[in-house]
């Protein structure tokens, strides 16, 4: 996965970095409710100059949705 996605994503929900991976979702994460999806949105828009819409935002319940949006959105996670 994406470093600066990985670390990104850890300190947004309070995680370590190894617990960051493609099938973590929403349900199992404690800190991820709605103050957090929102500080998800922005640091997601302001790190990779997107524009996200409502519904790329309640698509994003996992870590493999956000992956999927933010390819969708023309985001290179390659490095």
């Amino acid at each position: 996965m994406n470093k600066r996605l990985v670390v990104m994503l850890a300190e947004i929900f309070c995680l370590r970095e190894s617990d960051i991976d493609p099938e973590l979702v929403k349900a199992d994460v404690g800190t991820w409710d709605s103050l957090k999806q929102m500080d998800l949105v922005v640091s997601l828009e302001h790190e990779y100059k997107i524009s996200l819409e409502i519904p790329d935002i309640l698509r994003m319940v996992s870590v493999g949705e956000i992956i999927a949006v933010l390819h969708e959105k023309g985001v290179d996670l390659a490095n």
